[in-house]
């Protein structure tokens, strides 16, 4: 502060001036470090409210989040992150989400779906495998590795048996029996909503039911060798179709997605796909332009570090965690034991095999044409067409026909409308 003439100067008779400095308050804590500063409109408030990328480069730490605060703005950095690190046999589903490190969980139920990038050799497929370990336990899990590299191994494992694929016609059949059973789920929630008598549909925790996940490796592969098999083009349309509704309707329902890739550039993801799929993971080196497409207009500014060595030791898996519109922080993924003491075969090999609840329940999906849907949801027709260009606007994607996921969301919407909200803020929620 004194090296940047932040201070008040205070002028004496016969005597050298003194200074007076702001109120600057620093707390540390295992793995932050919070810096506050006083505003309320004085004389350094400007310098204040854009200081906190300047203390970044000065802790070497990594800006997590800026609070605004009555008279106050306090910048949160991460420090000694790398002391949060966890073994990758240690992650876990707990009540905060899956643990990644000490400090870090991707809470899947509240920011659903998964972007990991990660470039050669930094690690992404010890994070992939980690993360693998922990979900399942949890709840039922599909692969797609288009390069036959990282997953095939274990695809005769009980647990994962028919639900490792990587051929493009299996692939492109995967995606859609997902989305076709996340349908299904909606159904049996609607039906148990009915029988509870409840007057709002819950998310699939409050009904008791697993989550299930679907994990694409190395995304931009699977689009290239899909666009390259000219007889499965329409398939293939209907396959990234099918993508974007679970993850744009998924989260209720327990469906979520994991996309992996490398550098991400531009045109890898569909802007549905980057603008709803809210946990993003980066692993390794990658340009900036990556970062920059991962971690969104919030971070166009950051600094993004490379880290090869630490303490004279070569690093693998180190890179950042960031939920989509707020600061990215620095990350360090799950390390690998010893390969004496822990194998993920080895491990994954002693895993029950979940199943979900289909098998159980007589359930029946219904599709519904336009005039059907209006007529269920007891609206007159035009009514019902404002809500659709709604949701269009929104950048909510229709089929020719309409199933049991979009009949509830248009109910979200009604109900939204009728408590005196807008359309547009009712479409808004109830996508969300």
């Amino acid at each position: 502060m004194l090296e940047n003439k932040i201070y008040y100067p205070i002028k004496r008779k016969d005597k050298p001036d003194k200074i007076k400095l702001p109120n600057v308050y620093l707390k540390q804590n295992k793995y932050t470090i919070v810096v506050t500063f006083q505003l309320e409109g004085r004389q350094f408030q400007d310098k204040f409210l854009n200081i906190g990328g300047a203390l970044e480069v000065m802790y070497s730490a990594d800006m997590m989040g800026r609070i605004d605060e009555k008279g106050y703005i306090s910048y949160v950095y991460s420090a000694d992150t790398i002391l949060g690190r966890i073994s990758a046999k240690d992650v876990r589903v707990v009540d905060k989400g899956l643990i990644l490190m000490e400090d870090v969980f991707w809470d899947f139920v509240h920011n659903p779906h998964l972007l990991i990038a990660g470039g050669t050799g930094g690690g992404k497929t010890v994070l992939l495998r980690s993360i693998l370990n922990g979900l399942l336990r949890e709840g039922l899990v599909e692969i797609l590795d288009p390069k036959q590299a990282d997953f095939v191994s274990l695809a005769e494992l009980p647990v994962l048996q028919d639900r490792v694929v990587f051929e493009v016609a299996d692939m492109i059949n995967k995606i859609i029996e997902f989305k076709e059973n996340m349908e299904i789920r909606y159904a049996t929630m609607r039906q148990l909503q009915k029988e509870k008598n409840q007057k709002e549909l819950g998310n699939f925790q409050e009904y008791e039911l697993k989550p299930a996940f679907l994990i694409i490796d190395e995304f931009p592969s699977l689009r290239a060798m899909m666009s390259e098999d000219r007889e499965m083009m329409l398939e293939a349309e209907r396959a990234m179709g099918a993508l974007k509704q679970i993850i744009l309707k998924g989260r209720q329902a327990g469906f979520f997605a994991i996309i992996a890739t490398q550098n991400v550039k531009a045109d890898d993801l569909p802007s549905t796909f980057k603008d709803n799929i809210m946990t993003r993971i980066s692993v390794g080196r990658l340009s900036q332009f990556s970062y920059e497409v991962i971690f969104g207009e919030e971070n166009k500014n950051k600094y993004f570090k490379y880290i090869e060595q630490i303490n004279g030791e070569r690093v693998y898996g180190r890179g950042y965690y960031g939920v989509f519109g707020s600061p990215a922080r620095e990350f360090f993924s799950p390390e690998l034991p010893d390969s004496k003491e822990f194998s993920f075969y080895d491990e994954f090999e002693t895993l029950e095999r979940v199943d979900l609840e289909f098998d159980k329940q007589d359930v029946v999906i219904k599709i519904y044409t336009a005039k059907e849907l209006s007529d269920e949801l007891k609206l007159d027709y035009r009514v019902f067409k404002k809500y659709k260009s709604e949701f269009e606007t929104a950048g909510q994607e229709f089929d020719k026909t309409f199933s049991t996921s979009d009949l509830i969301m248009f109910e979200r919407a009604i109900s939204y409308k009728s408590s005196g909200k807008t359309y547009q803020v009712a479409v808004s929620e109830a996508i969300l």
